[in-house]
This record gives structure tokens, C-alpha cells and sequence, in this order.
């Protein structure tokens, strides 16, 4: 999230009542280096590796990508030990942007001092873009600061005080945490609102429209450009999705065949049943290939799914039967 000024916003949508993503478990970037990405994401921002090697064919096949066979791979940690990680692949091509193109756009992360995070990152790879500063004029307000990263990923880092999260979100355990909101931006903002709302059930409060510098740039557009912005809420307060509406020059990400598209590439949520797909709309939400039980530590042998949402972006869906229906 970026300050910026806003008009009055308001909820979009009702509780659908499905709420079918339980929880951010992974979120991918596509790399053109991944010595460059893991060597900062280690030294400067406490990370770790927790898994690393090639993508294998039964991967790549649940995502029916399968020229992304035998690419590099690492799954990156934070210092708090939270189950939500960031996966670098290496396919030679820098991250997207500027300028921007529909889906992923942004990931978001929970930090303990947003201002001293912004001394450490002078003089490195991470290139800051504006911020810190507060969200709304408030004492405990969120407090963020916007970023690119050395493989040109758009990153948010954002400090949450004790009771100052309107969605009651919590703070970081690390002086960089886990992944917590991850940015979709698009063309008309009800393709995404009914995706979302309308088909997986989530609620989707407050389109207000913002002046947003960094999605302004990002899109080549005004700086006064008005990004109408939309939060839908994942169950448990721990996770949120940003839909922005972009500028009506902005379209759909290249993707090359056989491969996954680059820059924010995926994001992978868990959830109670993949076979509940079917029961979301008529007709089901169509998977991009048959499911797959994978191995890894992110996985643990659960089969894995992807779908695509509205505007092109991949959501890799991850089983888990324990979860509460």
C-alpha cells in the first residue's frame, strides 16, 4: 500500500460466502539471476533458503508449464520461521515493469521498523521508490515504504502497530516477516471484484480511489493518475488481496508458451478442497492441468492446482484437508 489521497470508499461486495483461499503460502518470482535475488534477500533482509534445486516435470505439469522444466529454483524463509515464502526462479528475464501489464503486481511485507529498514537498504540492490511514510494521519497509522528489488520485483514493506490495522491484522515477528498482501492490477475493477467476490466468496471492502505515485509510474501514466483500489479479506487476519484498477493503456502480460509469466509470476494459497472448484459457479473454475501431489517442503506431498484469475494472473492452489471447510 502507498499514501496517498483518497476519495470516499466503501464495500463492494457481500460475503459470497465460499471465502475458498485460506492463506498466502507461496508467492513466485521469476528471475533473471538467482545468485542476485537470493544473495540480497539472505544477506540484507534476513531470509533464508529453505529449499532449492530445479523445477521438476511433475511441477511443472501441475502448472502446465512445462518448458519451466530443469529451471533454478530457491524457496526463501523469513527469520521469523512463519510457513510463508518467497520462491525465485531463475528464467534469464528481468521482472516486469515499468511498465506495468495485468496480474500480479506487488508483494507486501510485514516489518518491524519500516525507517531503519530504509537506512539498511542504502547503497544496495534494492532501490527505494518512496516512503517511509504513514498511510493515514493516525498515531499507530501503518507505515510503509515502497521498493524495487535486484531482480526488479515491486516490493511494499510495511511496519503494523498494536491496534493499527483496520483489518486486524498482525504485526512482524521479524525485522522482515512473511508476505501479507499481494497486489493484482487490472483492467475494469468488476472483472476482479466478481472473480473474487462473485466466485470464490471473498469479501471485497473498500474501493477507494487513490492517487498513487508508484502505480503511476510502474504504469507510465500522470502522477495525479486515480487508481480505484479494492482489499479482499482472507480469512484469519492474516492475509489480504490489493485489486487496482489500472489505466485503460495498460494490458495483458506476455507470457512466453510453455512457461510461467514473468516478473510476480504466481501466488499459491492454501485451501480446504481442490475438488470444490466445481461447486463455485456453474461449470466449475477450470484448471490449467489435472492436479498433482508434489513434494517439497511447501507441499508435503499435497496435490496442487492452478488456476487463472480474471485479468490472466495464476493462482496455484495448494490441498489441505485439514483445513475447516
Amino acid at each position: 500500500m502507498e499514501a496517498g489521497t483518497t476519495a470516499q470508499g466503501g464495500i463492494v461486495a457481500g460475503e459470497g460466502g465460499a471465502k475458498f483461499l485460506r492463506a498466502i503460502t507461496i508467492v513466485t518470482h521469476c528471475v533473471a539471476s538467482l545468485e542476485v535475488a537470493v544473495s540480497h534477500w539472505t544477506d540484507i533482509l534476513g531470509y533464508t533458503v529453505a529449499e532449492s534445486g530445479r523445477l521438476d516435470a511433475t511441477a511443472c505439469a501441475a502448472w502446465n508449464a512445462p518448458a519451466a522444466a530443469g529451471q533454478r529454483y530457491a524457496l526463501l524463509q523469513p527469520a521469523s520461521g512463519e510457513p510463508c515464502y518467497l520462491r525465485f526462479i531463475e528464467t534469464g528475464e528481468r521482472g516486469h515493469g515499468p511498465p506495468a501489464s495485468w496480474g500480479w503486481t506487488a508483494t507486501e511485507l510485514l516489518v518491524q521498523d519500516t525507517d531503519a529498514l530504509a537506512l539498511r537498504l542504502e547503497g544496495t540492490g534494492f532501490r527505494r521508490l518512496g516512503g517511509p511514510a504513514n498511510l493515514y494521519p493516525r498515531p499507530n497509522a501503518p507505515r510503509a515504504m515502497q521498493v524495487i528489488g535486484p531482480s526488479g520485483e515491486l516490493i511494499y514493506f510495511t511496519r503494523l502497530l498494536p491496534g493499527g490495522s483496520r483489518y486486524g491484522l498482525k504485526q512482524a515477528r521479524s525485522p522482515v516477516d512473511r508476505p501479507f498482501i499481494c497486489t493484482i492490477g487490472g483492467p475494469a475493477a468488476a472483472r476482479m471484484h466478481e472473480f473474487y467476490a462473485g466466485v470464490l466468496g471473498h469479501r471485497i471492502m473498500e474501493r477507494t480511489p487513490f492517487v498513487n505515485g508508484i502505480l503511476a509510474m510502474l504504469c507510465e501514466a500522470p502522477p495525479g493518475t486515480v487508481f480505484p483500489t479494492a482489499v479482499a479479506r482472507i480469512p484469519g487476519r492474516r492475509f489480504l488481496l490489493e485489486l487496482d484498477e489500472f489505466p485503460g493503456h495498460i494490458g495483458p502480460r506476455r507470457r512466453t508458451p510453455g512457461q510461467l509469466p514473468p516478473g510476480m509470476s504466481m501466488v499459491s494459497f492454501s485451501v480446504h478442497s481442490l475438488d470444490a472448484l466445481q461447486a463455485l459457479q456453474p461449470g466449475g473454475v477450470p484448471l490449467r492441468a489435472a492436479p498433482r501431489a508434489l513434494q517439497g517442503v511447501a507441499y508435503g506431498g499435497r496435490r496442487v492446482a492452478v488456476i487463472e484469475g480474471p485479468v490472466g494472473e495464476w493462482l496455484e492452489l495448494i490441498e489441505d484437508p485439514a483445513l475447516p471447510p
